[in-house]
């Protein structure tokens, strides 16, 4: 995945203050760890020498194949409902101002200047439907009106039916639902718990032509409880189309410290497996 994010930079004037706050195109080019592709093609090439490269190139991989890149991450708002203690953000990232909409279309010109069509964009935070309801879907027809594929990273409090069938009307084709333990939800004890508000995220989506997906934080509290989330998924795959499994990193303003020996790669893909053969 890469993540879009333009630093509080721009051009300087001659008192050595900066007259943007926000970088500039060129600046942003410069930045880049690989220069700007030159067309589709080049692009779906080198994305397939680097996955290739990385040893899972096979016969289902699709980026590389249909597009050049996983996705691009476009923060609306740092601002959050929720204290997850495995978030990747600092400590004062809900002081941080949301950035203006002008700012996020001229971002999305960018990434389409870039990436070309098709990309999928997903919009993300915080939590983005914190921010107000006719910006965030502008954000998304923005997105589908570039001719790429807006995607919705939500936790889900906010993100009710009503919500979802207008975002789909605004081009809306993915939403991703962060549903785990280490968010502190209150009512949910155990991870196990949290199936029955997975259910009604579920109830929420069906019907709406959207790719639902689901992501779960591994840490040592919830690694055991890994079989019957997958065994969960498992029963509603007539509208849960990819579940993600995310291992805990040290970052950002996680209280939990370092991850457990026991949690590897591995050890989590064992677990999934087991609660697939279920």
């Amino acid at each position: 995945m890469e993540t879009v994010r333009t630093a509080a930079a721009g051009p300087v004037t001659s008192g050595g203050q900066s007259c943007c706050p926000y970088m500039t195109p060129s600046e942003i080019d410069l930045a880049r760890p690989a220069p700007r592709p030159t067309n589709c093609g080049a692009a779906l090439a080198t994305a397939r020498s680097r996955v290739t490269a990385a040893g899972e190139w096979n016969a289902s991989q699709l980026m590389g194949r249909r597009w050049p890149i996983g996705c691009v991450a476009l923060e609306i708002t740092q601002r959050c409902n929720l204290d997850c203690t495995a978030c990747y953000l600092s400590e004062h990232s809900e002081a941080v101002k949301d950035v203006p909409l002008e700012e996020l279309f001229r971002r999305i010109d960018l990434i389409f200047g870039h990436y070309g069509p098709h990309i999928n964009v997903q919009v993300t935070g915080g939590e983005p439907t914190l921010r107000k309801r006719e910006e965030l879907v502008a954000i998304v027809r923005k997105v589908s009106r570039k001719g790429m594929r807006p995607a919705l990273l939500t936790n889900g409090i906010r993100a009710k039916r009503e919500l979802l069938v207008e975002l789909v009307e605004a081009g809306l084709v993915d939403v991703a639902f962060h549903v785990d333990i280490t968010q502190g939800r209150k009512g949910y004890e155990c991870e196990l718990a949290l199936n029955a508000l997975r259910q009604k995220y579920v109830e929420r989506t069906r019907g709406l032509p959207l790719s639902v997906m689901f992501n779960t934080t591994v840490v040592d509290r919830n690694f055991e409880a890994v079989p019957g989330i997958v065994e969960f998924f498992l029963r509603n795959c007539d509208v849960v189309r990819l579940t993600s499994f995310q291992l805990q990193a040290d970052t950002g303003r996680t209280i939990l410290g370092h991850r457990s020996d026991a949690i590897t790669i591995r050890s989590v893909q064992a677990q999934i497996e087991k609660g697939a053969r279920s």
